[in-house]
């Protein structure tokens, strides 16, 4: 009778203990399936945000509103920038929020400037714009939009963890 007794406990235990592990594993590839899936999302959103830095649909929201001219033109370019702004507000850490914000309002200034100022070249139908400047106001925007956009790109790939998974 002990000995049956300490069979079917040991039975129990081994039932309980594989059924404890393999819950477990569920719940560890259920995590690791929804860090990849928000590094995926992370990454494409990251991508998007410095392929239109430069671009009229990236500025800050409500920036254009003080500088007539700047900003989305067209409904694309609207549907384009709140499909941004929606991104960056769910995926994005908060750090990134504010680095981008920053980078885009120093993007929006330079251009402002760009034009506003005439340092450009128009070669028929494409605008040139030349590397150098004699003007210091032109250069400190010109220097503050590639630091911020730098600062940016930091951020980024500290949180995409790009230089860990390429030195390993």
């Amino acid at each position: 009778m002990n000995q049956l007794l300490g069979v079917l406990l040991g039975g129990v235990l081994t039932l309980v203990g594989s059924f404890g592990a393999a819950s477990l594993q569920a719940r560890h590839q259920r995590k690791q399936t929804r860090a990849k899936d928000l590094w995926d999302r992370r990454a494409s959103l990251y991508l998007d945000l410095l392929t239109h830095l430069g671009g009229r649909v990236s500025f800050a929201a409500g920036s254009d509103q003080f500088l007539i001219g700047y900003g989305p033109k067209t409904a694309e370019d609207y549907q384009l920038r709140n499909q941004l702004h929606a991104r960056v507000a769910l995926f994005a850490s908060r750090e990134t929020r504010d680095l981008w914000g920053k980078a885009a309002d120093a993007a929006l200034h330079l251009a402002a400037e760009t034009f506003e100022g005439g340092h450009y070249e128009q070669f028929y139908d494409r605008v040139i714009i030349p590397e150098t400047s004699q003007d210091p106001e032109y250069t400190r925007l010109v220097d503050a939009a590639k630091s911020a956009r730098e600062e940016l790109i930091a951020r980024l790939r500290t949180e995409l963890e790009v230089d860990h998974c390429l030195s390993a």
